[in-house]
């Protein structure tokens, strides 16, 4: 498990997760933009969060957060948040 930082490449671990990820987003009071890569360049839009949620997801190997839709890098204020993810594990 671990926790992203708004901008800061999160690369999952694969390892028995069946590219298969549980991600928690804790919202506070600005929309959060979950990107991913498969290269760790070319960034796409996953989903957009405008209040806490648990889902699961399609690992990728890289993530990123941001405050903006089009930009993975943004750093505009999201306010007290969190984004978590935890790799699931294969039975």
């Amino acid at each position: 498990m671990g926790q992203l930082t708004q901008n800061v490449e999160f690369n999952p671990r694969f390892k028995n997760s069946n590219g298969a990820g549980v991600l928690q987003v804790i919202y506070d009071n600005a929309t959060i933009y979950l990107h991913g890569s498969l290269n760790g360049t070319d960034y796409t839009l996953i989903e957009s969060f405008s209040e806490s949620e648990i889902k699961e997801l399609v690992l990728v190997p890289y993530f990123k957060y941001s405050s903006s839709a089009t930009d993975e890098d943004a750093s505009g204020s999201l306010g007290t948040h969190k984004v978590i993810i935890d790799e699931t594990r294969g039975g």
